[in-house]
């Protein structure tokens, strides 16, 4: 079975720590754009063998009907191992057969419907979900398996096989959110040789997915002084691309193909944070080459992930291993990789906050300028008339998926910032808009603010957004930048509490899940000392 080291196989049971996944999104059936919209990057599906289907009330029912399950499958466009297990796996003509027989087929594009992909505990892609016909999992797995092991696990799955152990124990205080031990935790997992966070701790070696939040909070530690420097020059040479400029997904140097080694998408997201990290790098610590790969990264935006008759940050660009390959000269005569052009309000969010931090840390207005643009851009495309963001919008189409609190809090944030920075009042008033936007995702019940607002959805927390939401009332919208009449100190307190309540790591997570939190905890207590 092929397997890529960075992304392990799970199966898990059904039962996850959750609780019951009955009461799941229903927003999807406008989801067909998932389909319709493919092309404009990579062809797939089309051409598939596979009769393929958008998450939704639909999928299910005709799932009940014909008493099969639902085959779930979340990939990304930009997605190298999405590719081969598509052509090498799912279309194998046996794997065909093997789900038309037991499933219904059904296609997530992983960035429209990270609510779905969280929720069902997904990590990375590509994400394979078994589901009875009622919509209870079964089995989930990441990563790219053979066709032959899908095949037999779909004809196991009614066995319900685990093969992932539980959270160890001892854990709790780790995963309740406790600085001082996700400090420890961090500590050891640092591997010196390689000057990395990849090496082995209490729930097992870290995967190889860079984790810019998690550098940015120790960029700001003592005791990581003498190492963060190194770590930098590390990530920024394994995936800084100096031709393009941007930085890549993925690298794994202990895969023994060459080819293998790098996933060569680059997505808004990871890009911005990582611009984000290396200027609060340049900012203190004075590194030339620092500022180097920050102007280099944003110049590669302006050129390639930017719509500037939108104002808008189109979400990836496709990966292509050959393009990457090529000596420069040669790159220059080749067509460059496809770009996926749907924006997002979170990531547009995150990329807005690096450009602020950019301009800061570079004494560069041209890119505070740049953030005004693209804060009026994701305005007029994914304003939603309650006053908050849907979370995306392809070209050419309507914004979908509204209620999902990330797509609030990041642009909440990169609105606070562009007003701290500014002193625009349109900036004040929009940031205010939408802090009392959040306020409705408050759920008592939940000690926590609910991923999505849904009538029909049981609601559920995600660690990653509390840690967002903290860092937000602690940095760009703190007490000296939001006045009380704003946010009242009872609320901004209750708020804190509850997003510091959230933090958690679980088992197969990432550090960047509650990173940004610690950071919040870290500014919290420098604030109180006298």
């Amino acid at each position: 079975m092929r397997l890529h080291r960075g992304i392990c196989l799970t199966l898990l049971l059904a039962t996850m720590a959750s609780g019951t996944l009955l009461a799941l999104p229903d927003q999807d059936d406008t989801g067909a754009s998932a389909l319709s919209s493919v092309a404009a990057v990579h062809d797939y599906p089309r051409g598939s063998a596979i009769d393929w289907q958008p998450w939704g009330t639909q999928a299910r029912a005709r799932a009940q009907r014909t008493n099969k399950g639902l085959f779930v499958y979340f990939h990304g466009q930009w997605c190298t191992w999405c590719r081969q297990y598509q052509e090498q796996t799912l279309e194998h003509p046996a794997t065909v057969a093997a789900i038309e027989a037991r499933y219904v087929p059904v296609l997530v594009n992983l960035d429209q419907r990270r609510d779905l992909f969280t929720r069902l505990g997904g990590r990375g892609v590509p994400y394979t979900v078994l589901m009875d016909a009622a919509g209870q999992p079964l089995a989930r797995f990441t990563g790219h398996v053979s066709a032959v092991d899908l095949q037999q696990l779909l004809q196991e799955t009614a066995q319900q096989l685990i093969t992932a152990a539980a959270v160890p124990a001892g854990l709790e205080s780790l995963l309740e959110g406790d600085p001082e031990a996700f400090l420890a935790f961090l500590d050891e997992t640092y591997d010196p040789t390689q000057q990395r966070l990849s090496g082995a701790s209490i729930i097992g070696a870290l995967s190889k997915r860079p984790q810019p939040l998690t550098y940015l909070l120790l960029l700001h530690e003592p005791a990581w002084a003498e190492r963060i420097p190194g770590m930098l020059d590390v990530l920024r040479e394994e995936l800084f691309d100096p031709v393009d400029g941007g930085f890549f997904f993925f690298h794994d140097s202990e895969q023994p193909e060459p080819a293998d080694r790098t996933e060569t998408s680059k997505v808004l997201g990871l890009n911005a944070k990582l611009i984000w990290l290396f200027a609060e790098s340049y900012h203190e610590l004075g590194r030339e080459r620092d500022a180097r790969v920050v102007r280099e990264s944003l110049n590669y935006l302006r050129t390639v992930l930017w719509n500037e008759s939108h104002g808008s940050f189109p979400g990836s660009q496709a990966s292509d291993p050959e393009y990457y390959a090529a000596p420069a000269r040669v790159r220059a005569e080749l067509i460059p990789p496809p770009v996926e052009r749907v924006q997002y309000a979170d990531v547009s969010g995150q990329a807005i906050i690096a450009l602020i931090r950019a301009a800061r840390a570079l004494d560069e207005p041209g890119y505070l300028r740049w953030a005004g643009r693209a804060l009026a851009g994701l305005d007029a495309r994914l304003r939603h008339p309650d006053g908050g963001y849907y979370h995306y919008r392809p070209d050419g189409g309507a914004p979908q998926l509204a209620h999902y609190l990330p797509a609030q809090v990041w642009p909440a944030a990169a609105w606070w910032l562009y007003y701290a920075a500014t002193g625009d009042a349109q900036a004040k008033a929009r940031g205010a808009q939408l802090l009392a936007h959040i306020a409705a995702y408050y759920d008592a019940s939940l000690g926590g603010f609910a991923e999505r607002l849904d009538p029909g959805l049981q609601p559920w927390t995600e660690s990653r957004t509390h840690a967002a939401l903290a860092w937000m009332l602690v940095a760009p919208a703190d007490p000296a930048v939001v006045p009380d009449a704003v946010l009242s100190p009872e609320r901004r307190e209750l708020w804190l509490r509850a997003a510091l309540k959230q933090l958690q790591l679980v088992s197969g997570g990432d550090p960047d899940d509650m990173a940004l939190g610690v950071l919040a905890q870290r500014r919290m207590g420098r604030q109180e000392r006298p």
